[in-house]
Formats: structure tokens, C-alpha cells, sequence
């Protein structure tokens, strides 16, 4: 891909984003609304295992 397509489709994405992305912040709004704070634990959680993972492969 060139640089004058990469331009275009990022402009073309601003003006019409994807679905999921239309999707996900009305999810962030309505969870703003409503007090909800799931996403910060499963995120903690996250990089809980994420640690774990890496302490398991020692640098060297």
C-alpha cells in the first residue's frame, strides 16, 4: 500500500468509521452513565496474567 492510499483510507475512516468502533464507545458512554466500572477489573486482571506470563521467560 502505498502513502497516498494510506492517507485516503484514514480520512475515509474519519469520516466513517468501523461498526465496532461506533459500537464500543457507545458502550464506554452508557457505562459512564451508569456507574459501571467492570472494564477496570477485567483490565487489572489482564495485567496481572500478563506479568506472570512474562516473569516466566527470564531476559538474558
Amino acid at each position: 500500500m502505498d502513502l497516498p492510499r494510506l492517507y485516503a483510507l484514514n480520512e475515509y475512516q474519519l469520516k466513517f468509521p468501523p461498526a465496532d468502533v461506533g459500537v464500543q464507545r457507545l458502550c464506554r458512554i452508557l457505562e459512564a452513565l451508569m456507574g459501571i466500572e467492570e472494564n477496570q477489573q477485567q483490565e487489572e486482571s489482564e495485567e496481572d496474567d500478563l506479568e506472570e506470563m512474562l516473569s516466566a521467560f527470564p531476559q538474558g
